[in-house]
């Protein structure tokens, strides 16, 4: 694999460098995970009843499996897991749902790591991975459920994701997606904006909408919204190690262009995204939210 700066000055297309950050980090991710050795790349959500962290990081696969249950068939249920990442949400629909549970990632790297953990766990003949963009699948097979935990923000354009997705769903079956959504809070405001930039750049955001907007598109789509759940008071924000990394990004805020340099390096490019992410988080210009769509 070439260097990152090599690949920077290539002139990778959106999908290119959404893999390229995932191929770089996923690693590193597991290393720091909320909850070491979990799996779970995705955030811990503290919900009242939830008292320690490996709970936390089960909250929306927990979530996901309830609003699934009686939606999908008793037997040979085929779900899916849009950007899948190592696998750690589909080994826990794996036990919970009967029939098979395939993943698609666009990292070959996550893709690797998801498939020796199906083997570890003795999941290989339900549980199924492939590396691609989940807006190229193929016309088959359809599913009874799709998912998706901190993916579709990633997609070039969610408007035209999302009839592909409904394509392959059943009549009946749910789409469930928790993501980063853009609030209407402060539009116009010059830090907020900035914030986003650096979100959406560090973090290689391709769709950022509001709940609204993305209930507009899914009906146009044929999906309707079943449930909207805002878990963003349930995130622990400011952590020490979200403080450090604050430390650290703040230090090239005198200097945009070495800022501007540092976001297409992936580990600076994570820790760039993150950071705004915070504070759009705690200002409410983003919130984290469950959503539940379902086809007609």
């Amino acid at each position: 694999m070439s260097s990152t700066s090599e690949r920077a000055a290539s002139g990778l297309g959106h999908v290119d460098r959404v893999a390229d950050y995932y191929d770089d980090n996923t690693r590193r991710f597991l290393l720091v995970a909320e909850s070491p050795g979990s799996d779970a790349i995705h955030r811990g959500v503290w919900t009242p009843d939830v008292t320690k962290v490996t709970q936390a990081v089960d909250t929306v696969n927990r979530l996901m499996i309830e609003r699934l249950r009686g939606q999908t068939p008793s037997v040979n249920a085929r779900v899916l897991d849009l950007g899948c990442g190592v696998g750690g949400t589909m080994v826990r629909l794996a036990r919970e749902v009967d029939g098979i549970i395939s993943g698609v990632t666009i990292s070959r790297v996550q893709a690797e790591i998801a498939a020796k953990r199906f083997a570890r766990e003795g999941l290989s003949d339900r549980c199924h991975v492939f590396c691609a963009d989940f807006a190229e699948l193929p016309a088959e097979p359809h599913y009874d459920a799709m998912v998706a935990v901190e993916a579709v923000v990633h997609s070039p354009s969610l408007e035209s994701l999302l009839p592909s997705l409904a394509e392959r769903l059943r009549p009946g079956g749910r789409l469930i997606l928790c993501d980063d959504w853009m609030t209407d809070k402060d539009r116009g405001l010059a830090a907020r904006k900035l914030c986003l930039d650096q979100f959406r750049a560090g973090w290689r955001i391709g769709s950022l909408h509001t709940v609204a907007e993305l209930v507009a598109m899914s009906g146009r789509a044929g999906l309707h919204l079943v449930e909207d759940k805002d878990l963003t008071e349930y995130l622990r924000l400011g952590r020490p190690r979200d403080r450090v990394v604050k430390m650290a990004v703040g230090a090239t805020a005198a200097v945009p262009r070495l800022r501007n340099r540092l976001v297409e390096i992936p580990f600076w490019a994570n820790m760039i995204g993150g950071s705004a992410l915070q504070v759009g988080l705690s200002r409410r210009w983003l919130e984290y939210h469950f959503i539940v769509l379902e086809k007609a």
